[in-house]
């Protein structure tokens, strides 16, 4: 296989991912609409596309099962089948099936498929004989993408504004695409890769044809390159930043009016191209948030719940990096609304309610930050019950005093779940901790809050970027540390006061009834550095999913905006290190992940805690 066929190959395989998407989409909006002729000619259309682009690039195994798959949906039509809601399970079932074999090939373009056993239920359907399962899968979970196969769609007057800083890039633009390698892509394609979901797909020859017809209103103009490309793009653009910083803070010895007016229209030019850089970066959520629908429909469905999902602000947008590790804490989340939250449909009526549940995704934009909500009409959580069960579980005492927002938060505990059985649906009550953990990677938070009888919000609230992140740059001894903005809950004076020393443990800070297990980031990191004596150090709270903590250093220098630049190879899988960055005269830093770096040892201070409460 030549590099051109190879390409080509790999072209269809990310058509084929938004394709796929859309298929699912439409079958979903089928199923509650299924006397839409206009519907199931969209549908027809994106399966005889697939299904023709596949055999022309050479996917055999693909090509003979959308074959299969086209027939079935033709019947449909046609009018010779009709359209029940077992139908639509098996359309999503092909769907997925397609999809399986799509991402496998994104790893190895030689894999060989065998569905037969698919093509058989399609076969009975066809011929009137296919029997509805008992419930639809609950288990459905979007396959990993892979990272080298990934691009971005960037629009035509971002790559205007950045076409002088790209010439002096490594690849060359004119690599991105050329008349005649145009040519002999588009003499692979039978027929052409659209759906009326324009908005939402890019195709190389249509994307050269709005680059010819740029003054036409009402038309998107972009081109799709590789994330890796766009990631090298960030990577100078920080470094610019950087360089930025660095003549910032000698300003103060430039006299000279002409070089000081240069610096700040320097200044300026660094900021715009910053923000240029980054908005290339930036994706809708549209895609994830429309993949819930599969969600909402399949658990419903096996839980015998009517459930209908919103969704408001699909449009708003986040850095692509976020939004990669974001669909399983929303998975977690929705799934949990609607198990947990919404009420059976005769418990619903039973409270005077419509039969039918309401589970609402809303995104929109708050400052610098993404805020995710997902809310539902259900019963809400009860403080109560969930105050028993903490304290049978002894995650807090009996006469602890918390507020009824506080209780309902300790939902988030690990293991933590007021259902004593284990659903298929619900797992064994790991979730929520689990979604906890992965927001808090992401520099972000998740709250809930609760009304009894109307229902429950899940609030999550994500940095836009982690490209550039608020920090705090720290230091210990002649070493500087950056610590993350949103990691840090406090700060405060360890004074001999609130310090104490628990035998089996070591040093705690007492603070407002609390006992705050207290480490050393030297220690931690395993650096000789002489330190200032603990009560003349700054004791710096941690929020921990498990339980808060505190971390000393000498001293607090300022807070800033830093460029997270990747670690080299000798040291990218060292534990508790997020990245590092240049700081503003010239040296490096660590950027460190305080949780990460101190989740063991954490758990042995609590562990040898509990044992010496216990003796």
């Amino acid at each position: 296989m030549d590099d051109f066929e190879k390409e080509v190959k790999l072209d269809f395989l990310t058509e084929a991912l938004q394709l796929l998407d859309d298929s699912e989409q439409a079958f979903l909006a089928l199923e509650g609409d299924k006397n839409n002729a206009e519907l199931m000619n969209q549908i027809f259309r994106l399966a005889h596309n697939l299904k023709g682009t596949s055999r022309a690039v050479g996917f055999g195994d693909v090509a003979e099962f959308t074959h299969e798959f086209e027939n079935l949906i033709l019947k449909l039509k046609e009018g010779h089948l009709e359209i029940t809601d077992a139908i639509v399970s098996l359309l999503l079932e092909c769907n997925d099936h397609v999809s399986v074999m799509i991402r496998m090939l994104n790893m190895d373009l030689d894999s060989r498929f065998d569905s037969q056993e698919i093509i058989k239920k399609i076969q009975s359907a066809l011929s009137g004989n296919l029997i509805a399962s008992e419930k639809p899968s609950s288990s459905y979970e979007e396959p990993a993408a892979q990272a080298e196969f990934e691009s971005e769609t960037i629009s035509a007057e971002d790559i205007a504004l950045l076409e002088s800083f790209e010439k002096n890039l490594n690849a060359p633009a004119e690599e991105l695409s050329t008349e005649q390698k145009e040519k002999r892509v588009e003499s692979f394609f039978p027929t052409e890769v659209k759906t009326e979901k324009t908005e939402t797909i890019t195709n190389t020859p249509e994307v050269k044809k709005a680059a010819g017809a740029a003054n036409k209103p009402n038309e998107d103009d972009s081109i799709r390159v590789s994330l890796s490309r766009v990631e090298f793009l960030n990577n100078v653009v920080g470094e610019l930043v950087i360089i930025q910083t660095v003549l910032n803070q000698h300003r103060d010895e430039v006299t000279n009016p002409l070089m000081l007016k240069s610096l700040s229209q320097l200044a300026k030019l660094s900021k715009e191209i910053q923000n240029i850089s980054m908005s290339l970066r930036m994706v809708p959520l549209k895609q994830t948030l429309q993949k819930m629908q599969r969600i909402v429909r399949d658990t419903s469905k096996a839980l015998d719940k009517k459930v209908l999902l919103e969704l408001v602000g699909e449009d708003t947008e986040i850095d692509k990096t976020v939004l990669e590790h974001l669909s399983d804490p929303l998975v977690h989340i929705v799934r949990n609304a609607v198990d947990h939250g919404l009420e059976s449909t005769e418990g619903r009526l039973s409270s005077g309610k419509d039969a039918q549940g309401v589970v609402t995704i809303k995104a929109f934009h708050e400052g610098n930050n993404l805020v995710i909500e997902i809310s539902d009409d259900g019963k809400g959580i009860n403080p109560k019950v969930i105050r028993e069960k903490a304290i049978e579980k002894g995650v807090i005492s009996a006469n602890a005093t918390m507020s009824d927002d506080d209780i309902v938060n300790l939902i988030f505990h690990p293991g933590f779940s007021t259902k004593s059985e284990v659903s298929e649906i619900s797992g064994r009550g790991v979730g929520m901790d689990v979604v906890k953990t992965n927001i808090e990677k992401l520099s972000g938070e998740v709250k809930v809050f609760t009304e009894m009888g109307k229902g429950s919000v899940f609030k999550v609230v994500l940095p836009l970027t982690l490209a550039i992140i608020e920090a705090m740059v720290t230091k210990i001894g002649e070493e500087r540390y950056i610590i993350p903005l949103g990691q840090v809950y406090e700060s405060l004076s360890p004074t001999k006061d609130i310090v104490h020393h628990v035998n089996g443990v070591g040093d705690c800070l007492k603070l407002r009834g609390e006992v705050i297990p207290l480490f050393r980031i030297s220690k931690a990191l395993q650096r000789n550095v002489t330190e200032k004596p603990l009560h003349d150090q700054i004791a710096i709270i941690v929020n921990s999913n498990d339980s808060n903590f505190a971390v000393l250093v000498d001293d607090i220098l300022h807070q800033q905006q830093v460029v997270i630049k990747k670690l080299g190879e000798e040291i990218k899988n060292q534990k508790g290190f997020m990245g590092s960055t240049i700081l503003g005269d010239g040296k490096p830093a660590f950027i460190l992940d305080l949780l990460e770096l101190f989740s063991g040892s954490l758990k042995k201070k609590k562990s040898s805690f509990l044992e010496d409460m216990a003796a």
